[in-house]
């Protein structure tokens, strides 16, 4: 679906989403933070955090903290809200994307999210 690279190397994207089907649950999008974290969300789920991602990049929300614990991963999303973007907990430490690579996140997990 999506591969950015937020002005790391070129070879190194600090996330990517892609799509799979699970046998119950249907379509579910693959999301990998930092190369150690990998969550599987249903498309309600990649909607419901895209819209929080939204809304904390453009000041519409004031939370501290973006967290989902999806139904079809045995991961979670954690990643406190700054400044200057979010840092998304992973294995191997905090991966930084700032807010332009946010909106580029939201857009990937849920394009109709950032729309408008």
């Amino acid at each position: 679906m999506s591969d950015t690279n937020g002005g790391q190397e070129a070879d190194k994207p600090p996330f990517s989403v892609s799509e799979t089907t699970h046998r119950a649950l249907g379509r579910l999008l693959i999301l990998k933070v930092g190369g150690t974290l990998t969550v599987r969300l249903t498309p309600h789920e990649g909607h419901t955090l895209a819209l929080a991602m939204v809304a904390v990049r453009d000041g519409k929300s004031a939370e501290t903290e973006l967290f989902m614990c999806p139904i079809a991963s045995d991961a979670i999303f954690v990643a406190p809200v700054g400044a200057d973007g979010i840092a998304v907990e992973t294995p191997g430490g905090p991966q930084a994307l700032d807010w332009s690579v946010v909106g580029q996140l939201a857009a990937a997990l849920s394009p109709a999210a950032v729309e408008g």
